[in-house]
């Protein structure tokens, strides 16, 4: 087990439950602590760089759907992963881009190597939105079948929303039952009050970013079996661009401060 570093008696945290660790000690960490099956919530504004901490912690698994609601997210793009528009089960001509990107992912696969896949289109027109809705639909669907794959679901609110995409039940399935098929879904958005609580609830990490937002802090600290004063304490003390990790239950083990950014 990779062992966590010491938090500096310099800051405000050294009297909670909380240690610190170099950004490549955390995902070594996750590395043995996060198994297939379980779930990590992403709760923070935007702009704190939640993509970036998420491409970092998905690259800790092997096979990965990420899917990109907005329509081709710059961040989620620099990772370097392929980007496909169509996913297995729809029409694909045999010389279609896309038809060549999942022979080579097929392959990458049978052949012992990573596949980390972006599946998202243009969102540019009421055309392109309907076409992105049925795609990201279809891409969840594939995802809980295929079994294996980590599912990232950047921007849950817009796609769990009745109001936007109305995906929120096939992604709370997969929540609740994907376990069995080892399959992790992996979550991101701004607000927990504005999403399932299913996403905190069965999540077996939270993770964290900057706020002053107590019914936020409140709401993820009920699912996640903290006591939400001392959660609270933790997070103010957060500068921008670090993340608390909160393992789930208080037998759990420390919260987790750490960065994915530079530290100069």
């Amino acid at each position: 087990m990779t062992t966590l570093l010491e938090l500096p008696r310099s800051r405000g945290l050294a009297d909670l439950d909380v240690v610190a660790a170099e950004w490549e000690t955390f995902l070594a960490y996750m590395a043995d602590s996060w198994e297939p099956g379980m779930h990590v919530a992403n709760i923070g504004p935007t702009g704190e760089g939640k993509t970036t901490v998420n491409v970092g912690l998905l690259g800790q698994r092997d096979y990965v759907l990420a899917l990109d609601p907005k329509g081709e997210d710059d961040t989620l793009e620099a990772s370097g992963w392929t980007r496909v528009g169509r996913i297995p089960g729809e029409h694909m001509p045999y010389w279609s881009d896309d038809a060549r990107k999942w022979r080579r992912i097929w392959q990458d696969i049978a052949e012992g190597r990573p596949a980390r896949v972006i599946v998202g289109g243009p969102a540019d027109s009421e055309d392109a939105d309907t076409r992105l809705i049925d795609l990201m639909h279809r891409s969840i669907s594939f995802a809980r079948y295929s079994k294996g794959w980590t599912l990232y679901v950047d921007e849950f609110e817009l796609m769990s929303s009745q109001r936007m995409f109305g995906l929120g039940p096939p992604v709370e399935r997969m929540l609740i039952s994907a376990r069995r098929a080892k399959t992790s879904v992996v979550t991101s958005y701004q607000a927990a009050a504005w999403v399932s609580k299913h996403a905190t609830r069965q999540a077996r990490f939270a993770i964290m970013y900057a706020t002053g937002d107590r019914d936020m802090i409140k709401n993820v600290a009920s699912s996640m079996g903290r006591d939400w004063q001392v959660l609270a304490e933790a997070v103010d003390e957060l500068d921008p661009f670090y993340v608390l990790v909160i393992p789930r239950g208080k037998n759990g083990g420390p919260m987790i401060l750490t960065t994915a950014r530079p530290i100069n």
